[in-house]
């Protein structure tokens, strides 16, 4: 996997691996923006907070995002007015505020140097096509009594831009400084963090049990899976109600500034940027996009190449720094999921589709959690309940499941190449009249995994950038070696010669 910008420009602390049995009030797996702020907010209630994460802390999505902190997603607010009620619609952007200013007080209290600026975040369009869609969310946003202003263009940036809506005083930052900070911070009020510590197993009960893969366990009163998908299903089926997303950035120097800003286009292809300035005065430009559903890319490396054309087209900038890529979980209904797992167990919580937005809704997420551990409620558990009615059927939903299907039985007929790869190259093979998925390194090395998806079965892909293997129906994804990258997959693929995989989804 490809580090961005923002691990590579940070600390990057380490952190213990558990190596031994833990009995704790609260357990949070997961150790990025939700499961960080999310122990911060209830240390401070005095409760005892565990965190694990099966890699280091910041290095999922939390550490691989553009660092736009905003409570303007996109043309969100006529959606969600439209689909639920303008009442609701008010009240996500009410939480979204809330996430936001959340984010700046504990950069202010604990004078966290993260390059955090407050600035404008726009919504543009180049086609004239899509100004009425602008225009309408203007309007919609007006009625809801939400600060914003409609633009023709936008001055200080090198696109002709045909209608823009603008929402003042939203922030930026360095999302992996603030990470890391936030992690030393929850230290030292008494938090627990454990690294490269990956769960394989949970028995729910009165109190959850979990087990790692090294075969210790943890016992708590109150689980949170802050993981971006949930490895636990709870019987909700989140894998089927949220689409695996992935998308792809690159940061470059800039020769010559740009306007400071948060920008996203709403027309296909999606162009999002932002300008950032480290603390020796160097401008950068964090561009990206070529979004596509995981699994679903002939050439994942073709996009790099497309964002920098694009880039070098578009603004003045000097050498790529870093490429990376990022996977997000939207929900069908626009609405991410924070609260409760279900409506039975009121001790294990979940944080997933936030829609490509995980640093405000992902603050809202924790703000959620801390009150329904703490209070038994929040003012935002109905908009944001997992367990809310008819959330995922819709024509969305309908077609990927039909896709979902197609992919499940096209990989299954498709037998594979009699030959192996060649140096740098990944493909699915037949070895005995089994599939398998090989792929041999740069030095010629040979890595041969059976690539049915531990998760439901799904036959895997090829990801030519990341070297990954990677599955169409629900978004886990593997490397080479058959070690996980994203879930929700809790078990490894095995290598040839191991046996089949074990397919275990943990819906129960």
């Amino acid at each position: 996997m490809k580090d961005s910008y923002w691990i590579l420009s940070s600390e990057n602390n380490t952190y213990e691996t558990l190596n031994k049995d833990e009995k704790i009030d609260c357990l949070i797996v997961g150790s990025g923006i939700v499961g960080l702020t999310t122990a911060y907010l209830l240390a401070k209630e005095n409760r005892d907070v565990i965190i694990v994460d099966a890699d280091k802390v910041g290095w999922g999505t939390s550490g691989r995002n553009t660092g736009k902190v905003t409570s303007q997603h996109g043309l969100i607010y006529d959606a969600i007015s439209k689909k639920h009620s303008p009442k609701k619609a008010r009240m996500y952007y009410d939480a979204n505020e809330e996430g936001i200013k959340l984010v700046e007080n504990i950069v202010s209290e604990y004078n966290i140097s993260c390059d955090l600026k407050k600035v404008p975040s726009f919504v543009y369009t180049l086609d004239e096509n899509y100004v009425q869609d602008i225009k309408n969310e203007y309007e919609t946003c007006k009625e809801l009594k939400i600060p914003c202003d409609y633009y023709n263009n936008i001055t200080g940036i090198p696109l002709d831009i045909k209608g823009a809506l603008c929402f003042k005083d939203q922030i930026q930052f360095h999302p992996k400084k603030y990470v890391d900070q936030l992690a030393k911070i929850n230290k030292k009020l008494g938090v627990k963090i454990y690294e490269n510590t990956s769960i394989v197993d949970i028995k729910t009960e009165e109190k959850c049990l979990v087990k790692t893969s090294r075969g210790y366990s943890i016992e708590c009163n109150n689980l949170i899976v802050a993981s971006s998908n949930p490895w636990y299903d709870g019987l909700r089926f989140y894998f089927a109600k949220e689409e695996a997303s992935r998308s792809y950035l690159i940061c470059t120097k800039l020769k010559e500034g740009i306007l400071a800003g948060n920008y996203i286009n709403v027309e296909e292809p999606r162009r999002t940027f932002r300008n950032y300035e480290d603390e020796y005065g160097q401008k950068y430009l964090i561009i990206g996009g070529q979004d596509h559903k995981t699994g679903k890319c002939d050439n994942e490396g073709k996009s790099y190449e497309i964002i920098e054309d694009y880039a070098k087209n578009n603004f003045k900038i000097g050498e790529v720094l870093s490429k990376w890529s990022a996977q997000d979980y939207l929900p069908y209904d626009e609405v991410p999921y924070l609260g409760r797992i279900n409506s039975k167990q009121n001790n294990i919580y979940i944080v997933t589709g936030t829609n490509k937005w995980g640093l405000s809704n992902g603050s809202v997420g924790a703000i959620i959690i801390r009150d329904l551990i703490t209070k038994n409620s929040s003012k935002y558990e109905q908009l944001y309940n997992p367990s809310r009615a008819k959330s995922y059927l819709n024509a969305k939903f309908i077609k990927s499941d039909i896709e979902m299907a197609y992919d499940y039985i096209k990989g299954k007929i498709n037998l594979g190449d009699d030959k192996l790869s060649e140096r740098d190259e990944g493909k699915i093979v037949n070895i005995d009249g089994k599939r398998y998925g090989a792929y041999r390194d740069e030095e010629g090395h040979l890595y041969v995994v059976d690539i049915t998806c531990t998760h439901l079965g799904c036959e895997l892909r090829f990801n030519s950038a990341e070297k990954s293997w990677d599955c169409p129906c629900h978004g886990s994804r593997f490397d080479f070696k058959g070690n996980i990258l994203n879930g929700p997959a809790l078990n490894p693929l095995k290598c040839y010669g191991e046996g089949e995989n074990h397919i275990n989804p943990k819906i129960l």
